[in-house]
């Protein structure tokens, strides 16, 4: 407009006067003003402009998440520096690779879906991946997607990778320690007091006690009188100490009665060393702990059993020297003398023996024996034992020197018969029917489980047999063992000179 003024200016000069001049020279260089005012304008837009996209960059690169833009086929067009982090390559390489190339091959049939629905529906969507370095290495992404125009027209995807491993790991570890503090195992969790701040389900099996009425409380309601307060400091200073300390202990069950309890009692520190808390575990053994003392109680027995009969053997061996000594002084009678002296000393070492291996009861009936030894070898081993036994049967008496042998037989057989299948199926069967001749008794042990007779790899079953056959009788008795179907039938035939009829019955 200016321009225009100034042409009709010049052309009309001839007739302005120069007031008019005037006017029109002030009137141009006011519009000349005002051109440099805007053209000063649009150059400090365009600096703001160009300062906002600056830090527009500096935002998108030093943003915490990846971004990333990827055309229709997957190609990356645009990625900041963080996502090229995450990928572990410069974000020059980054660029023109396929996605695909990143994300784990398990994972790659979701990408595609992902893909496909926000072309087809143009929603946001959100998923979770798991994604590869440029160096194999897995890690875990939450990918929020959104379907765009490209700077050509074309569609493209703008995604922001959250690396979210941390995350599901710490996820995974609450899962694991959730299933680890169901376990069977006894759990308590208290604070640096020992005050009671959980338990687990198994705690309350085992105690008896609910969580509500131990929280709050301090472990001390556990106490049993067995043990003096010092074991249980002793037990806490060890803790705080070591870090942790294992072993047996007796623990109250909320009826009053003691548990034997196995378990552990650990510390948990600060970063500065300091107990923050305690964490107590523990199984109850009480049952086992019953049973290894019956054992321990059986084993002793049994040994001295042994005892008694190596020394009974003894008396007899003794006794049989004693009858060849005085044979052989009749014989030589110039000799007597010295041969009376040496056998009143093996007759003193007879008494001595014979004293240590007399049996208690001067008359052992078979039946009561092996009703007794099973009886007892049931409540030791909490395992059913049956006797059967004919109303009409005929009481058979163990011959004196014979009576320890027998039962000792017939104890490790049952033993045998309940640790290697008896216990498991919680049955073992003993019958008692004639046998051969009129003092001859059948003797069956029939239990659940596999004969193993491989001689070349001894077990604990063959260690007891070759017992068994060290114990037994030479004569009137022997032991038989065979497989039927799934049952181990194990016969013991006793006759004379081991039984005899008992007259007295």
């Amino acid at each position: 407009m200016a321009r225009t003024f100034a042409l009709d200016a010049k052309a009309n000069s001839e007739i302005l006067s120069p007031h008019a001049m005037l006017e029109a020279i002030h009137e141009l260089r006011v519009h000349q003003i005002e051109l440099e005012m805007q053209n000063e304008e649009l150059r400090r837009t365009q600096a703001e402009r160009d300062t906002a996209q600056a830090r527009y960059f500096d935002f998108y690169d030093l943003a915490p998440v990846g971004y990333v833009t990827v055309s229709e086929q997957g190609l990356i067009l645009h990625a900041n520096l963080m996502a090229a982090a995450l990928l572990g390559v410069t974000r020059s390489t980054l660029i023109k690779q396929n996605l695909n190339h990143f994300i784990d091959w398990e994972d790659r049939d979701s990408f595609y879906l992902l893909h496909k629905q926000l072309l087809e529906c143009r929603q946001p969507q959100a998923s979770e991946l798991r994604m590869m370095k440029e160096d194999g290495s897995r890690f875990f992404v939450r990918v929020d997607a959104i379907a765009a125009m490209g700077e050509d027209g074309a569609p493209v995807l703008r995604l922001v990778l959250i690396d979210i491993t941390a995350h599901q790991r710490a996820e995974q570890e609450l899962r694991i320690a959730a299933v680890a503090f169901e376990a069977q195992e006894a759990i308590v969790v208290m604070d640096s007091q020992r005050q009671i701040l959980r338990v687990n389900r198994a705690f309350t099996e085992i105690s008896g006690f609910t969580e509500q009425e131990l929280l709050g409380k301090s472990f001390n309601a556990l106490y049993s009188k067995r043990h003096p307060a010092s074991f249980y400091e002793n037990i806490w200073r060890e803790t705080d100490t070591a870090g942790q300390e294992r072993g047996d202990r007796w623990v109250q069950h909320k009826n009053g009665d003691d548990l034997f309890a196995q378990g552990t009692t650990t510390a948990v520190k600060d970063p500065k060393g300091h107990t923050t808390h305690y964490v107590i575990t523990f199984s109850d053994q009480t049952l086992k702990y019953q049973q290894d003392q019956q054992r321990a109680m059986h084993e002793t027995a049994h040994k001295e059993a042994l005892v008694r009969e190596v020394h009974h053997r003894i008396k007899n061996n003794l006794q049989g020297i004693g009858g060849l000594l005085r044979q052989f002084a009749r014989q030589k009678p110039e000799i007597g003398a010295q041969i009376q002296l040496v056998t009143g000393h093996l007759n003193g070492i007879s008494v001595v023996y014979g004293l240590r291996g007399r049996n208690e009861k001067s008359r052992v009936r078979l039946c009561e024996l092996t009703r007794e030894i099973a009886q007892a070898t049931s409540v030791l081993w909490q395992t059913a034992i049956s006797i059967d036994i004919p109303s009409d049967w005929v009481s058979r008496v163990v011959t004196e020197k014979e009576a320890v042998s027998v039962a000792l037989v017939i104890s490790e057989l049952l033993v045998n018969a309940v640790k290697h299948g008896g216990k498991a199926n919680g049955q073992v069967i003993v019958t008692l029917r004639q046998g051969l001749g009129i003092e001859g008794v059948e003797l069956t042990i029939l239990n659940a489980g596999d004969l193993h007779n491989d001689k070349d790899h001894p077990t604990e079953q063959h260690h007891g047999l070759q017992l068994i056959e060290s114990l037994r009788p030479r004569l009137g008795l022997t032991v038989t063992l065979a497989q039927c179907g799934d049952q181990v039938r194990t016969l013991l035939l006793i006759s004379a000179p081991v039984l005899t009829l008992d007259t007295e019955n």
